[in-house]
């Protein structure tokens, strides 16, 4: 006779039917739905602790992000505001310089009355100065203190002679003796106008 632990071992090894695997499939399902919702219900606080710490994560994240999207408002609106200004500034000082210069063109080639009058009288000075030196000395000795050759400077004491005597200014009978230079100080170069 079969002892219980025999009978138990054949059992075990025999083939397990449809209807066994079956039932065998069912109960297992069952104890892991089961098994599922008791731990959904174990999770749930977890879940709701989450979310919760989520919301405020994203409340604090809003909090200090808010801040930060104003400031980078402000700098971009003080770059335009300084943009406009410096266009602003650079038109307004451009537009002062053209006029000063176009003031400078106008103004600066014509004289004044009383600087005209200033500038006729340094011209009879200098013709006098020129006709008077002529008088004491030859156009070659003038050719040099004038920086021009010695034709040149003949030429300038005639034209002082000229002016002067345009002027009303009453030349001496000096001035209508002039000493000739010699013909090589002619080739003298020029190295300045007067």
């Amino acid at each position: 006779m079969a002892t219980s632990s025999n009978a138990a071992a054949r059992r075990s090894l025999r083939p397990h039917t449809a209807p066994n695997v079956r039932e065998n499939l069912r109960r297992e399902r069952e104890r892991l739905l089961a098994r599922q919702e008791e731990l959904g219900v174990l999770a749930a606080p977890i879940n709701e602790a989450a979310a919760e710490l989520a919301k405020l994560d994203a409340t604090v994240e809003a909090r200090v992000a808010s801040p930060q999207r104003k400031i980078e408002q402000l700098e971009r609106r003080r770059d335009q505001r300084i943009e406009r200004m410096k266009q602003k500034i650079e038109d307004e000082y451009a537009a002062k310089i053209e006029a000063i210069k176009a003031e400078a063109e106008t103004a600066g080639a014509h004289m004044t009355p009383d600087e005209q009058d200033h500038e006729s009288s340094l011209l009879r000075e200098y013709a006098l100065a020129i006709v008077e030196f002529s008088e004491s000395a030859s156009p070659a000795e003038l050719a040099p203190v004038l920086g021009v050759s010695t034709r040149e400077a003949k030429r300038i004491i005639e034209q002082a002679k000229d002016d002067l005597a345009a002027s009303g200014a009453v030349s001496s009978p000096a001035t209508a003796t002039l000493t000739p230079a010699p013909a090589a100080d002619d080739k003298q170069p020029v190295t300045a106008a007067s």
